[in-house]
């Protein structure tokens, strides 16, 4: 293999565990296509900081939860330092949508440079699908932050959530959040979602149902799965018969690229 690591790629991880293993295993594929990666030697040098004890960036932005940026900056720092003998990363990835809220902070906190999951999808959707019509799948932080719609704004294409259906606070509670967080019980989500048990064929029919109705109501033309739990429900490329556009996946393929200097 002719390509030569030029920077050590540093992972935010632990928000959750679940999608930092699986971004994890994208990285591994996107050196196998874009690297011809084979051998051990062939895929890329990179560093984890997991703090999964960082509080819920979708409760935080609600106000429910303490503030993750110092946590989020603990890890960023770890990643900057490296172990003391060896050199820290040379940019970092933080495989979660909604913890994006909280990069401008991070980035006047920190002097690592940051990949945008959000702007690098939106670039992906413009290149592939410019007349798209994006319906969003994510935690109803993420939904109501607006960052889709600011990142795919700048290309011009408009972006659907599920707030925007009929009765779509329940179709969010209950088939977006119940997917990931669990069923909606007493007033919270009780767990059992992709959050703490992965992908199951029960979470796989909520998100579905959500995405039918994004098409079906709302002309969605392409789906994003717009919180890195979200595709481990799905084994296809995608879902209610529109293309499924994973962050991670394309977070991953731009990761590669850096750290080889790839244009």
């Amino acid at each position: 293999m002719s390509h030569q690591q030029r920077h050590i790629i540093g992972i935010a991880g632990g928000l959750g565990p679940f999608a930092h293993i699986d971004f994890e295993r994208k990285l591994l594929a996107a050196a196998r296509e874009i690297l011809g990666a084979r051998d051990d030697q062939d895929f890329p040098e990179w560093i984890l900081s997991s703090v999964p004890q960082t509080p819920d960036r979708t409760q935080a932005i609600a106000g429910g939860a303490d503030d993750p940026l110092p946590y989020l900056v603990r890890s960023l720092h770890r990643l900057e330092r490296g172990d003391g003998e060896s050199p820290g990363a040379g940019f970092a990835v933080i495989p979660c949508n909604t913890a994006h809220q909280f990069l401008p902070q991070l980035r006047g906190r920190v002097s690592i440079p940051i990949i945008d999951m959000l702007e690098e999808t939106a670039r992906a959707i413009a290149e592939e699908w410019p007349a798209a019509r994006t319906g969003l799948l994510a935690t109803t932080g993420t939904v109501r932050s607006g960052l889709y719609e600011r990142a795919l704004s700048v290309h011009g294409i408009e972006v659907v959530t599920p707030l925007q259906l009929p009765d779509g606070e329940l179709v969010q509670r209950d088939c977006v959040m119940g997917a990931i967080y669990g069923p909606w019980e007493a007033g919270a989500h009780k767990g059992g979602g992709i959050k703490s048990r992965g992908g199951t064929p029960g979470t796989a029919r909520l998100l579905d149902e959500a995405a039918g109705l994004l098409v079906k109501l709302l002309g969605a033309t392409v789906i994003i799965a717009g919180c890195t739990e979200i595709p481990l429900a799905f084994t296809g490329e995608t879902v209610a018969g529109a293309p499924l556009v994973d962050p991670a996946w394309v977070l991953a393929r731009a990761s590669i690229r850096r750290a080889y200097g790839i244009p």
